[in-house]
């Protein structure tokens, strides 16, 4: 793997129970965002990822995880002022995932697999020509051109979270290499390092999952 970078991952399918426990560790901010989700659901899997998130930070903190002050980045990523620490979590269907580096940037994205998604017509407006020769050999195979379609995609967006360009800034990003290869492979681009981490996390089934991190 990478020196320095540590991977965790929870369930957000949680208890009445941990919801009430984890809403303590809450700040004010964040039970209102909490409390703007429609569904029920929407909002207990807000509640899980970032209490989750302050256990984790408090850990390595060496802090209360209800002490923990976020600050946020002109497109919304957290970050703590003072603190010599990088992080980024995301999180899909019931799973969350985290990355903790002490000394460089990272961004980190999970994907649930949905097989109605168009993944044909997404690739085809916004993959790069090597991504979409890919994807289009394998239309017989469905279920491997659809992991290699959300493993373009978690790597894109882990690549964009971790830079701060966001994922709608850097759809273009090739990363064909990385979709025919044993998932321990990393690759450099523009000075950052990406790999695919299900081995790593150990991921269930119908999840991919992607790490990017600044080379230096």
């Amino acid at each position: 793997m990478i020196y320095g970078l540590h991977l965790y991952q929870a369930t957000l399918d949680i208890s009445s129970e941990e919801f009430d426990r984890l809403w303590q560790l809450l700040s004010v901010d964040e039970r209102s965002r909490a409390d703007k989700f429609k569904f029920e659901h929407l909002k207990r899997n807000f509640v899980a990822a970032r209490g989750n998130l302050r256990e984790i930070l408090a850990q390595t903190l060496n802090c209360q995880p209800a002490d923990i002050q976020f600050s946020y980045s002109d497109r919304g990523k957290p970050y703590i002022q003072n603190q010599q620490i990088y992080f980024n979590l995301a999180h899909s269907q019931n799973l969350a995932i985290y990355a903790l580096c002490s000394d460089r940037e990272v961004g980190i994205d999970v994907e649930y697999i949905k097989f109605k998604t168009d993944v044909d017509n997404i690739a085809q407006r916004y993959f790069s020509e090597a991504e979409q020769k890919l994807i289009q050999h394998l239309s017989n195979h469905p279920q491997e051109k659809y992991l290699a379609f959300y493993k373009a995609w978690v790597l894109k967006e882990a690549y964009g979270k971790a830079t701060g360009q966001g994922i709608a800034n850097v759809l273009d990003l090739d990363v064909a290499s990385l979709l025919e290869t044993p998932t321990n492979k990393v690759i450099e681009i523009n000075g950052w390092m990406l790999k695919l981490i299900d081995t790593e996390l150990d991921i269930q089934s119908g999840y991919v999952a992607a790490v990017c991190i600044a080379s230096h």
